[in-house]
């Protein structure tokens, strides 16, 4: 988790004042967001106080977020019960511009971070399932980008690990776990509809043990379902640090309440599973260990590959 961009009350203010919200009262930075900087203000006006939801990205450019927003208002036409939609300004538009900065308000919603258990799988398979049951087709007349813009898809991972920039021992942990690399799965026709792409248990809200909100849809767009599900079992079916079965279990029960798997998706599965975070180490090693967002995270993509390995162990 991080915390990257330090503000002054007058400089949220400034920021408040695109919207005419009122006058920032209190202001909280929050732990939660690992490429943007999250902050609870509370304001006033009319005597009333209202809290919100400030983002400030600290490493996506203004195309970038406005795609996270047009997915958040394409959810929003089509009764997604569990996004938060943004706020917009008096200009009428979703993304702030101040300073250096850029970034989005969102009203507050009060919620805690779930464990990682039974129940918790659950109930995030079944939201996720929800979001995976929308059609393709009803967001045809609507610009919503592709998952492979923003994200790590299969024919990227495959590229990557022949390239001269990938690290070694990513090399070392693909081979391994992929001896015959993953051609065949590149070729499969998997179903395509909205991926959230970082479905983590901490990018979730719960409140009286009930999943409420779904948070971060930074890295949503269209792709193989598969892959989504895949991303989001490995970084919430998890017992000490582990990938569980038990809890893919429930995870897939909750899911399937929702959106029935394929027979090809169903015997895919664990290869997915084992995809979904040699995806997201690429995220970090793009952000991390290529990039400038936080040099002392340069070697944690390789925690998830780890976990993959462990993973692939635990299926012998």
């Amino acid at each position: 988790m991080g915390h990257y961009t330090n503000l002054t009350l007058s400089e949220v203010q400034d920021i408040l004042n695109f919207y005419s919200l009122g006058e920032v009262k209190e202001l909280s930075p929050l732990s939660y967001g690992i490429s943007n900087s999250n902050f609870k203000v509370l304001v006033i006006k009319n005597n009333i106080s209202k809290p919100f939801l400030l983002k400030i990205s600290n490493d996506k450019n203004k195309s970038e977020l406005s795609g996270e927003q047009e997915i958040l208002h394409c959810l929003e036409k089509a009764g997604f019960p569990l996004s938060i939609s943004p706020l917009k300004t008096q200009k009428d538009t979703t993304i702030f511009s101040y300073k250096e900065y850029i970034g989005v308000i969102y009203p507050f919603v009060e919620g805690i971070t779930p464990k990682p258990e039974k129940e918790t799988c659950y109930q995030i398979g079944k939201a996720l399932g929800k979001l995976h049951s929308l059609k393709k087709e009803s967001f045809s007349n609507d610009k919503i980008r592709k998952h492979e813009t923003i994200g790590f898809e299969l024919p990227f991972i495959s590229n990557f690990v022949h390239s001269k920039d990938c690290p070694s021992q990513f090399k070392e942990y693909f081979w391994d776990i992929f001896p015959k690399g993953i051609e065949s799965l590149i070729n499969e026709s998997f179903e395509e509809g909205i991926m959230h792409g970082d479905l983590y248990y901490d990018n979730t809200l719960f409140k009286d043990k009930a999943l409420i909100t779904l948070l971060d849809f930074e890295q949503a767009g269209l792709g193989p379902l598969i892959l989504d599900l895949g991303i989001s079992i490995s970084g919430t079916s998890l017992s000490n640090g582990k990938v569980s079965l038990s809890l893919i279990e429930k995870f897939i029960e909750g899911y399937e309440k929702e959106r029935p798997l394929s027979q090809l998706e169903r015997a895919s599965l664990n290869s997915f599973i084992l995809l979904g975070l040699f995806s997201i180490s690429l995220w970090r090693i793009y952000r991390f260990k290529f990039g400038e967002l936080d040099s002392k995270k340069a070697d944690s993509y390789l925690e998830l590959l780890e976990r993959a390995s462990n993973f692939k162990n635990e299926l012998l």
